[in-house]
């Protein structure tokens, strides 16, 4: 009876595992990742024909093999389920020190020579920037030339920001009706439900903290300079997936023209649904690039509980990796707030380094985590990212691309990223898997 149950459970487990690489060999030919589909064939053969032998063959050295696939079974399943290491998680501190938007590359590569916003950031701000920011500007600007430049596909880019700038004047308002009373429970239910139906994929509240707005205006239409105040207690984070398989030229144009399209719809929801709350009565701010950032939108997707901070620097979420594009709208109308989570990040992207290996432009830090304005993370070297990115004439991508969790979003994919949270083991199985199929470097690129 004993041999019977082992039989049929090393069929079963078998007949699991076919089935398993069946679907993994499909989407994977579906993704047109090569490497992926021939390695899941492979296998697909070597499982089926373990398969068979088990059903039609006999004997001792089958049916020990029956018991090992048992053993190996139970041990996998019981090493995995155990989270023996416990979950890192993002650790902040108190800061009140606030990044001054002026600061940041894009409005960096905005100041000309001659002029005021020159003069007074190299002169009496940064003068040690000048040399590096001077070297900078003698590039084209990003998606106008590089080494991957093309007529078609650069230009679509260029449009879609083009597009972009042209809504700054619609991010802000006054309030334009009465004000509606209901409670905190059923707005928030109703805002989430309307920001899902702009189009949004992920939707989460925070609770606004100052640190994380800009303590200065630097880019957009407002006066260069001017203190940011914050007048607002709400933040609703959301974000919108990016296409995979135009994520998988990274980092040639077609991962910028996903990029723009991507930012191009997280404006017209903010702006949309920060129009609708001030008719509602109450006061709200659309966030949105070319540029009207007043916040920097990581912080607030992650105490919304978009997702985890990662070592690349982009926010990490449990259905599409960092594959997202993030939006934001702060405001005064009363909503309940999310909390942030966790679920296994911290600890992967500590053993993890693909993105720091395979990023050209060695921007991402492959080491331990610093203190940056309070939050313990992986600091990315933005000078070196930004100035690749105007050697190639897109935002590379690569990064985005080789991350494990950024795989496409197939049901087997969900799977893997749903197995990967249970304990430091299954991480660590799902970087060996991924290293595997993949490559540890899918794509090597230096220029």
């Amino acid at each position: 009876m004993f041999k019977l149950v082992v039989f049929y459970t090393s069929c079963i487990i078998w007949s699991a595992i076919t089935l398993f690489f069946l679907l993994f060999t499909i989407y994977a030919k579906k993704d047109g990742e090569k490497r992926p589909f021939l390695r899941s064939l492979i296998l697909l053969v070597l499982s089926l024909t373990i398969l068979g032998v088990q059903i039609f063959l006999e004997g001792f050295y089958v049916q020990l093999f029956q018991y090992i696939t048992l053993a190996l079974f139970l041990l996998f399943a019981l090493i995995s389920a155990i989270p023996y290491r416990n979950t890192h998680t993002l650790k902040i501190y108190p800061s009140k020190e606030r990044f001054d938007e002026r600061d940041v590359m894009f409005a960096r590569g905005e100041y000309r020579p001659g002029t005021k916003k020159y003069r007074i950031y190299y002169g009496e701000l940064h003068p040690e920037k000048k040399e590096f920011d001077d070297r900078l500007r003698e590039l084209p600007e990003p998606c106008e030339g590089g080494a991957f430049y093309d007529r078609l596909l650069s230009s679509i880019c260029c449009s879609e920001f083009s597009f972009i700038s042209k809504l700054l004047e619609y991010v802000d308002g006054g309030i334009e009706g009465d004000m509606v009373e209901l409670t905190p429970e059923e707005f928030t239910e109703h805002i989430k439900w309307f920001t899902k139906y702009l189009g949004a994929d992920l939707v989460g509240i925070a609770p606004v903290e100052e640190r994380y707005f800009y303590s200065h205006v630097g880019r957009g239409p407002e006066e260069w300079g001017r203190e940011i105040k914050v007048e607002h207690k709400y933040a609703i984070s959301f974000a919108v997936e990016m296409d995979y398989m135009m994520l998988s030229h990274a980092p040639r144009i077609h991962t910028t023209v996903e990029s723009a399209k991507k930012y191009v719809e997280v404006a017209v929801i903010a702006i949309i649904l920060a129009e609708y709350i001030r008719r509602l009565g109450y006061s709200a701010r659309a966030h949105i690039s070319e540029s009207n950032y007043q916040a920097i939108l990581p912080p607030f997707a992650y105490l919304a509980g978009i997702g985890e901070l990662g070592r690349l620097g982009y926010i990490i979420t449990r259905e599409f990796g960092p594959r997202v594009r993030l939006g934001l709208v702060t405001t005064n109308l009363p909503l309940i707030t999310d909390k942030p989570i966790s679920f296994g990040v911290q600890d992967m992207c500590s053993f993890c380094t693909k993105c720091a290996d395979n990023c050209p432009a060695q921007a991402i830090p492959s080491g331990e985590k610093t203190v940056v304005r309070g939050v313990e993370k992986w600091q990315l070297d933005y000078e070196k990212c930004y100035y690749y990115w105007k050697k190639i004439g897109t935002d590379c991508g690569l990064c985005m691309y080789t991350c494990p969790y950024s795989r496409g979003t197939n049901p087997l994919q969900n799977l893997l990223r749903r197995f990967s949270t249970l304990s430091h083991f299954a991480r660590r199985f799902y970087l060996w898997w991924d290293d595997f199929f993949y490559g540890k470097y899918p794509r090597r690129i230096i220029i």
